[in-house]
Formats: structure tokens, C-alpha cells, sequence
């Protein structure tokens, strides 16, 4: 298991907008004070930002038809896993978080300046986002040499994962309580600005956009339309 923390965060404020739901082109056009919010957050909210990825690579020892079976009799469930894995030889399992200080800073900003906390907000989930991103390309540097290729990342929740299964799949193979990260029993991460995914490994992996399964596809903060 891999421990990374040395990751690059540099920010647009339009990143930050998206990631508290709205359009940026409007806030621009129409919402000054949203603009400077998000702004302001750019710049002092980066000190509260600690990101950590952990990532493990895990061989697959058989495909069953409802099931992956990992080395060490560890296993993914669900239709989304078994059919995006099907031509895997290995995976990528990855937890990533920027830490809790960030969301502190958030719940004792709701009440005073509500608006500067919901950039703040914005700017932890467009980090996280950016932080699974860059693992990803992380995660591809380590299969350029063979001739293996990675499918796009799964993460629980998306139809055919559910969160409580996936969660607690992905959990079993990395045990992120060492690095402050647990799990509740409804499949929340604590911190909340975190993600979880796994990335398989083979020829022709698909390459599909996982955004274009997600129950979430219409209405997506991080949608760039």
C-alpha cells in the first residue's frame, strides 16, 4: 500500500464555483458577490487543505458472474464492477481526502458568513475532485510501460455499486483508518471530503464515462457545460 500526500493544489476560481453547484459563466455575469467569495476562498482557503491519496495495487484471481475475487480471498460485488472489470488482470483501489480542517472551518462559517462557507465548501469538493483525478493520471504513469490499459475509475454509489457494498469493499483492502479516514455504517466517509474508486487493469480496458451512468448526470456540480 501506497501513502502519497505531496499533491499539487492549484485551483481556478471557476473550479471552485462549479463546485458549489452553480454556473460559472452566471455568477460571473450576474453574481459579484458570489465571485469574490469564491475568490477569497482560493486564496486563504488552501493553508486548510491536507491531501492524502492511498492506493494499492491488488491482483484478481478469478471472475465469477456476480463477483471479482482478489488475491487474498478479497472481493468487488455488483453488476457495475463485473461488467467494467471483466477483462481486468489487476486493480487499483484508491481513498482520497483532503482532511477535516477544512470542513470545520465550513460549519463555523455557516452562521456568521454563509456565503464565504459555501465557498469554502465549494473549494474542498472541487479539490477532492481534482485530487482522484490526479491519481488517476498516477495510476496510468505505473501501467505505461506494458501493454495494459486502466478502465475509468468506479466509485461506489453509481447504479449497479451501491455505497453501503462498495464502501465497505474498497475499506477491506486498504484499511484507511490508519490515516484518520473511517466509515459509518450508512457508507459515509469521515472526512467528508473524500472519494473512493477503483481503477482496472488489462488489454482494452472500457474506457467509459462514468458520468454518462450516474444518477447524479443531470444535475452534477462538476459538469463543465
Amino acid at each position: 500500500m501506497t501513502i502519497l500526500r505531496a499533491w499539487p493544489i492549484d485551483l481556478s476560481t471557476d473550479e471552485i464555483i462549479r463546485g458549489q453547484g452553480m454556473d460559472s459563466q452566471i455568477v460571473h455575469a450576474e453574481k459579484p458577490l458570489l465571485l469574490a467569495a469564491a475568490e477569497r476562498a482560493k486564496i486563504e482557503g488552501i493553508s486548510l487543505l491536507h491531501p492524502l491519496a492511498i492506493i494499492q495495487e491488488i491482483g484478481i484471481r478469478e471472475h465469477r458472474h456476480n463477483r471479482i475475487v482478489l488475491e487474498d480471498d478479497f472481493e468487488l460485488t455488483g453488476a457495475l464492477v463485473t461488467s467494467h472489470l471483466g477483462n481486468a488482470q489487476k486493480i487499483y483501489a484508491s481513498i482520497c481526502t483532503i482532511g477535516k480542517e477544512l470542513e470545520t472551518v465550513v460549519s463555523d462559517l455557516l452562521e456568521k458568513d454563509p456565503l464565504y462557507a459555501l465557498a469554502m465548501d465549494g473549494l474542498g469538493n472541487a479539490t477532492v475532485e481534482s485530487l482522484s483525478q490526479q491519481i488517476c493520471a498516477h495510476i496510468g504513469e505505473q501501467i505505461l510501460a506494458g501493454a495494459m490499459t486502466a478502465s475509468a475509475p468506479l466509485t461506489p454509489g453509481n447504479p449497479g455499486w451501491p455505497v453501503e457494498i462498495g464502501q465497505s469493499e474498497i475499506f477491506a483492502l486498504l484499511d484507511p483508518s490508519r490515516c484518520g479516514i473511517t466509515l459509518t455504517t450508512g457508507g459515509m466517509m469521515v472526512p467528508k471530503k473524500s472519494m473512493s474508486f477503483v481503477v482496472g487493469i488489462g488489454p482494452e480496458m472500457p474506457t467509459t464515462d462514468m458520468c454518462v451512468i450516474c444518477n447524479l448526470k443531470n444535475t452534477c456540480r462538476f459538469q463543465h457545460g
